[in-house]
């Protein structure tokens, strides 16, 4: 094409749609759709072996019994034009928002109010809402590694800056998380606006004890710092003196917002709930330095852009509060956790050095001898059919290490780890 002068460019450029370039620099494909193109060449070249995923999240195990007995009926009324009318779901909602709030933090002697909590689909949507309110000229960290869709929300979003030589980010400020410092990320010496605390860690599997999440939310009040807290794996804890929320530490009702997710504890993965918490203390400025609520902003957003969750997703996150949802939900938590201690001992039995496992059902394994992530990850597939998930996916940081996952069928780990 002949370049144009100036003026003709302009010209040219005014009768287009034009680009959101930022999404230029996501990378093509996904870390889970590349290991799902992997696994489909592995697939086609050796036809009959039988894959175990031990990768991801088992999507396919619908938590049973009051969870899909109660998504079931919902279904079949609706097919039958019996469901609830739509009038009565506010009354629903603002319902399970007081059970949520007795059950997971009143339960724990954290106090908050309705008006606090924010029902939504995903986290990870949730997480792009939160940026939606906030500059793109804050500064954000985020731990090194941790979950890779939390940093396209801050490319898409043109907040990132430009992709360095090292695969990380120019406007990203990276909180190591890894052996050196025993998966207990320092606080910053710089100043941040924003942070990502993921707690316990996807991928490292490793969590922050109260001490030391006390230290973040002095840091947060001292600076004047939003913290992004991602607990879509409390339920998961077992260790006491390992907070579940971080509102549990005083003062963090000032400075953090807090992600809750279930896709992980009913198997509901992609269609499930999830749900922020916004306390009405937390605030942004404005660029004259007037201090606004997210609370009230994010409320504003909310009726703006949101039309609620699906109506059945609605009825099984009601059956998720009664007693015997909640027991349910603590069994399936208790076997995936049995899982990931198999996965610990028997690599750990091998020789391998493997941290997470006591508080999250993920493992966070180092690869022998200085083989890259990718590399060990294709000496799992095509050696013992077993897919695991390359660390180097997650950051730079995870470089010479892969994650492993005690999200699936019991059995299927049983013969995955007679394999090795």
């Amino acid at each position: 094409m002949k370049e144009m002068d100036s003026f003709n460019l302009l010209i040219f450029l005014t009768q287009m749609a034009l680009l959101n370039e930022d999404y230029l620099k996501l990378p093509e494909n996904y870390l889970f759709t590349e290991i799902h193109r992997k696994v489909n060449i592995f697939k086609i070249t050796r036809p009959g072996s039988k894959v175990i995923h031990l990768d991801a999240g088992d999507s396919n195990h619908i938590l049973q019994g009051e969870y899909v007995d109660t998504f079931r009926k919902n279904l079949e009324m609706m097919a039958s034009s019996h469901a609830t009318k739509s009038t009565d779901i506010p009354e629903r909602l603002k319902a399970l928002e007081t059970k949520i709030l007795k059950t997971d933090y009143e339960s724990n002697g954290i106090k908050l109010s309705v008006d606090d909590i924010f029902i939504s689909d995903d986290p990870r949507n949730a997480a792009a809402d939160v940026l939606d309110l906030l500059s793109r000229d804050n500064i954000i960290g985020v731990f090194d590694p941790s979950y890779p869709a939390f940093i396209y929300n801050t490319v898409m979003s043109g907040r990132s800056g430009l992709k360095m030589e090292d695969g990380r980010w120019s406007n990203l400020v990276y909180l190591p998380c890894n052996a050196e410092n025993n998966f207990v990320p320092s606080i910053p010496k710089e100043r941040l606006d924003v942070v990502y605390l993921s707690l316990p860690n996807n991928p490292t599997g490793t969590t922050l004890t109260t001490d030391e999440l006390k230290k973040w939310v002095k840091y947060a009040n001292d600076t004047h710092t939003l913290i992004i807290y991602d607990a879509s794996h409390a339920h998961y804890v077992r260790q006491k003196k390992v907070p579940r929320s971080i509102y549990e530490i005083k003062g963090a009702q000032k400075v953090a917002i807090e992600l809750r997710s279930f896709s992980k504890t009913t198997g509901y993965t992609g269609t499930n709930f999830g749900f922020t918490i916004i306390p009405s203390e937390v605030v942004a400025y404005t660029e004259m330095g007037k201090a606004m609520s997210l609370n009230q902003l994010c409320r504003r957003r909310q009726t703006s852009k949101f039309s609620g969750i699906p109506y059945l997703g609605l009825c099984a996150a009601e059956a998720l509060y009664t007693a015997e949802g909640q027991k349910q939900m603590r069994q399936i938590a208790d076997y995936y956790m049995t899982n990931a201690m198999m996965i610990k001992e028997k690599l750990q039995s091998i020789g391998l050095t493997v941290a997470g496992g006591d508080n999250s059902p993920y493992l966070w394994v180092k690869t022998p001898d200085g083989v890259t992530s990718w590399r060990f990850f294709e000496q799992m597939l095509y050696e013992k059919s077993i897919v695991c998930t390359p660390g180097v996916g997650f950051c730079p940081g995870g470089e010479g290490y892969v994650r492993f996952s005690g999200f699936s069928e019991k059995s299927d780990v049983e013969e995955a780890m007679s394999r090795l």
